[in-house]
């Protein structure tokens, strides 16, 4: 009954105003029909490149990403049609585990027209392959090809000798070294070029979807027709110029000859292996480095590759003559002293520094008048100077100092003043009457 009177209400609910409705799906007709009329529906063919967003941190994409084959777009009726490149394609992992395992994901596609309509991606899904990253440092292993015949083979030297390998976890779990295949050529001509270096197991097989840094390998094999040893002496290479003030005192390198080899006639133009450049720019102390040796093409080395070199700092001294005042130290002051000269000459040595230092001010030294007796003393001058300048000769090296009682003080008499004469009377006058 409940099934019967649900089926009339459904019936009911279709065929009320069935007119009504029938005009409005016309209309919608009409409206797409027309929407339709005014785009143009077409293909644009790829390959478009697929590129990832929201990739997890620390995770890493081990599988080649499929590129979109074809994109159904409408755009505008007259519109210039678009080109693969006007087109974005790329696939969102952020629900992705980073486990090894492949999931289909969703190809989102847009179009750099606002005015264009996504309408069919193909495919609609690619397939991911997310795992976690990693990285290691490796050895560098160096595999040369047999030696051509009548050739002597010198020593293989390598830079560098390790490489920092980065990929999949376990890709990268599986490498146990960088190897670098080295062909000898026929001709003699030594190895001296950057070769690249392939992650390997531990079959020697290599394995992929490994970045490798750096990506190659200097490799120096040298190759002699007429092969000869030497021992030759090292000559260390100095690069730049030490602080002002100071000067490279001596330079010494331990060992100070190495064994070479050689083509014969090669070795006999040469006199002594260099160095890598010792740097001294800016220097106020001795340097000591270990270098690497640098010996030309066609010449190398059979012992340890390195020195090391020592370079002796020391600062620039001179002679130089400065003047000096006097100052009296421990003054009696009921006495008075009088020197026999103002200042002495001070002929100092030291650093150029220290001297510019105490150039740059008034300098004075003191003479020590403690206890002198009024009279003539010879009194020694004793400068106080910094220390590392040292005083070589001072002129003159003693000052008379006269010492003397101040003379005592006197006053002079008053001198009384006669009063005045009286006048004499005049010749004629009349004398008073008693």
């Amino acid at each position: 009954m409940n099934v019967q009177r649900g089926l009339r209400r459904a019936v009911g609910f279709v065929t009320h105003n069935w007119p009504l409705k029938l005009a409005a799906i016309g209309l919608a007709t009409f409206l797409y029909a027309g929407l339709v009329a005014s785009q143009d529906a077409s293909t644009v063919q790829g390959p478009i490149t697929v590129t990832d967003q929201n990739r997890p941190a620390g995770t890493i994409i081990t599988n080649q990403l499929r590129d979109v084959d074809s994109i159904r777009y409408l755009a505008p009726a007259g519109s210039q049609r678009p080109r693969a490149g006007d087109f974005r394609a790329t696939v969102d992992l952020t629900n992705v585990k980073p486990d090894g395992q492949p999931v289909n994901v969703p190809v989102r596609v847009t179009a750099l027209d606002p005015d264009i309509t996504i309408i069919g991606v193909t495919p609609r899904t690619i397939q991911v392959v997310l795992e976690s990253s990693a990285e290691k440092v490796v050895p560098v292993r160096v595999e040369r090809g047999p030696a051509p015949q009548g050739i002597d083979v010198g020593e293989t030297k390598y830079d560098p000798e390790v490489v920092t390998i980065r990929g999949a976890a376990s890709a990268v779990a599986s490498v146990v070294a960088a190897e670098v295949a080295v062909a000898l050529d026929p001709q003699g001509f030594d190895v001296n070029r950057e070769i690249e270096a392939r992650p390997v197991d531990a079959n020697g097989d290599t394995v992929t979807g490994i970045d490798v840094e750096p990506a190659t390998v200097h490799v120096v094999i040298p190759l002699f027709t007429n092969k000869e040893s030497r021992t030759l002496p090292v000559s260390p290479g100095i690069a730049g110029t030490p602080a002002p003030g100071v000067r490279i005192a001596s330079v010494t390198v331990t060992p100070l000859t190495v064994p070479v080899e050689g083509d014969a006639e090669q070795l006999t133009s040469i006199v002594s292996i260099d160095t890598a450049p010792v740097s001294v720019a800016g220097a106020t102390a001795s340097v000591r480095q270990t270098v690497a040796l640098a010996p030309p093409d066609g010449i190398s080395t059979t012992g340890p590759g390195t020195v090391t070199v020592s370079v002796a700092i020391e600062p620039v001294t001179e002679t130089r003559t400065l003047a000096a005042g006097l100052r009296l130290d421990g003054q009696d002051p009921t006495l008075d002293y009088t020197l026999s000269v103002d200042s002495v000459l001070l002929t100092l040595f030291g650093s150029t520094a220290d001297l510019d230092l105490l150039g740059s001010s008034s300098l004075v030294v003191g003479l020590n008048v403690a206890g002198l007796d009024p009279g003539d003393h010879e009194v020694t001058v004793v400068p106080n100077i910094p220390s590392g300048v040292e005083v070589v000769t001072i002129s003159p090296a003693t000052v008379t100092v006269t010492v003397a009682e101040p003379a005592p003080s006197s006053q002079a008499p008053a001198t009384a003043t006669p009063p005045p004469a009286s006048a004499a009377p005049s010749d004629g006058a009349a004398s008073p009457t008693p």
